[in-house]
């Protein structure tokens, strides 16, 4: 079948992420000396931001006190940092900063994986100021996750955080973000739900993390792996990345989470040590229109634009139309195709090394093909 000339114009990729988002980058404050990163001298008189319960942007048109969120919640956050530690106080070297989310009472911690990434051990801060040592123990390149277990001596210390339902999620909801933006430590923002099913590409293969949470609380620098709050005290999402106009590094009123039903899929997996694999056709594609559909005979359809050398769409015998014509995907097991993030997220909710049946029209036919997913961290 042949497409029309304007069909690669909304190019979505399997292959290489969909919806990029630009000047987006990740909110994780990093020292390229290794020096510049000193705590902020303590001075008096300053006032809270957040006294008025206007810290947010979203937040300008309500009075409400979020004192009694920020107890229950402070507690549970914690600060990451990576590289060298001083023992003097005047001299706080160090080479990256970012947050926590402590999740169980045996010394484990949420925090993003590009906060992590390069170093088998970090130094944990808690809320009441003690500092612990941690190991990398599980990650989700993928998902920009990863789990550290501190050690501590007093496990008093640890308050696990109540992790909530990412799915009930609704764009309006007032929302909370707990961080260590710039090393201002246990910093509390508040703002709404601006969007949701947001995607980036992850910063470690590329992989689409989809479905993330966009909110207009501030977020900074340093904010990387912190909390994003509903108000009744719950994990929605872990803070991950931000617009900065341009890529100058302050906050631009749009940030990026990773909801929490996201590493919530993997939490054994991630305790237990595991590095999480996710499966990938290795195609890009588009939804088709009402009238492509009708002028193919299909209902329904997501078309192979393209097809990646050695991916599981390769082995499966999946056509691109970089010919000028090409194969459309209708259902995968039997589950319709509507559009192509149904396509993406049914590829995402199988494993590595699972087989997925194509139904596929070709050239005015029906055929059924037979993948086998391979990963995003193979060539293919």
């Amino acid at each position: 079948m042949r497409f029309g000339s304007g069909f690669l114009g909304a190019l979505v990729g399997v292959v290489v992420g969909a919806a990029v988002v630009g000047g987006a980058v990740w909110a994780f404050d990093l020292d390229d000396d290794g020096s510049s990163g000193n705590a902020p001298a303590v001075t008096t008189g300053s006032q809270r931001a957040s006294d008025n319960g206007t810290s947010g942007a979203g937040a300008g048109a309500t009075s409400t006190d979020y004192t009694a969120l920020y107890e229950k919640v402070r507690p549970s956050i914690v600060e990451i940092t990576t590289g060298e530690q001083s023992s003097s106080a005047f001299d706080f070297s160090r080479e990256g900063l970012g947050s926590g989310i402590v999740v169980d009472a045996e010394g484990h911690i949420l925090t993003n994986y590009h906060v992590v990434n390069g170093f088998s051990e970090v130094t944990v801060r808690f809320a009441d100021g003690s500092v612990a040592q941690a190991e990398v123990v599980g990650t989700d390149p993928g998902n920009d996750v990863a789990m550290v277990k501190a050690i501590v001596d007093d496990a008093s210390v640890l308050k696990p955080a109540e992790l909530g339902d990412s799915s009930a999620v609704q764009i309006g909801s007032i929302v909370a973000a707990i961080g260590n933006p710039f090393g201002l430590e246990g910093s509390f923002t508040t703002g709404v739900i601006s969007g949701v099913d947001r995607t980036l590409p992850s910063s470690a293969d590329g992989r689409p993390i989809r479905g993330l949470l966009q909110t207009d609380a501030a977020v900074n620098p340093g904010n990387s792996g912190g909390a994003l709050i509903s108000l009744d005290g719950k994990i929605i999402g872990i803070n991950t990345a931000i617009e900065t106009n341009g890529g100058g590094g302050g906050f631009a009123g749009v940030a990026y989470a990773v909801p929490i039903n996201t590493p919530k899929r993997f939490l054994q997996e991630l305790v237990a040590g595991d590095s999480i694999e996710h499966p990938r056709l290795g195609i890009s594609g588009r939804t088709l229109t009402e009238q492509q559909a009708k002028d193919l005979g299909v209902a329904h359809g997501v078309a192979v634009l393209s097809v990646e050398d050695g991916s599981a769409a390769d082995g499966a015998g999946l056509r691109s139309s970089s010919s000028g014509e090409g194969d459309v995907i209708t259902a995968i097991d039997g589950v319709a195709m509507t559009k192509f993030e149904d396509l993406a997220d049914y590829i995402d909710s199988k494993k590595v090394g699972d087989e997925v049946k194509l139904s596929v029209r070709r050239d005015g036919e029906d055929i059924e093909l037979t993948a086998k997913l391979n990963s995003w961290n193979s060539s293919a």
